[in-house]
């Protein structure tokens, strides 16, 4: 039978995996996962690889989103409120949304041809990828994310060592070769 304080005191005060607290337990991690979620066990050193973002949004935001908002976040730091929160998945969704939109331009082009008539005209996801982009500047601006943003609020946003690759990193490739939004 399992000692569920005992489980507890370790989950709350050790980094060892869930794997190997279940095993020296005679349990399983699933287990003391949910034990830990409904008991609401805290563990301020545990590390995640799961972005610290809610349920709902993981239902409604991809893998680039949800990293975005851990930057945005991060970037922040000490003027992050949890009151910016709907900004921040807003601005990522419209984010991701346009990385998308772009990847179909450069498939399908900005200029669509009508079947009936032959007539030219301006490609429908052109002309959302336009309004994608405004909501990005627009959000951007209230999260004090442009540049002119950032210096009347005096935030410096840096690009650290160990950090992947922005999308200026990697824009000659994607020019060459198209891109897949899971892969940013």
């Amino acid at each position: 039978m399992t000692d569920w304080d005992l489980v507890k005191k370790e989950y709350e005060t050790t980094t060892d995996s869930l794997r190997a607290i279940a095993q020296r337990h005679g349990t399983n991690h699933t287990q003391i996962r949910k034990k830990a979620d409904l008991g609401g066990w805290i563990n301020k050193d545990r590390v995640s690889k799961i972005p610290s973002v809610s349920n709902a949004h993981n239902k409604i935001l991809n893998r680039v989103a949800l990293r975005k908002i851990e930057e945005i976040k991060e970037e922040l730091g000490e003027k992050y409120s949890s009151v910016d929160e709907p900004l921040i998945v807003m601005y990522a969704k419209n984010y991701e949304r346009y990385l998308e939109l772009e990847q179909t331009l450069l498939l399908e082009g900005v200029i669509a041809f009508s079947p009936k008539t032959g007539a030219s005209y301006m490609s429908p996801t052109f002309t959302a990828s336009l309004a994608v982009q405004k909501n990005l500047v627009t959000i951007a601006n209230q999260l004090g994310l442009s540049i002119a943003s950032r210096k009347k609020l005096d935030i410096t946003l840096g690009q650290k060592e160990d950090e992947g690759q922005s999308i200026f990193d990697f824009t000659s490739e994607i020019n060459d070769n198209g891109f897949n939004v899971d892969e940013i």
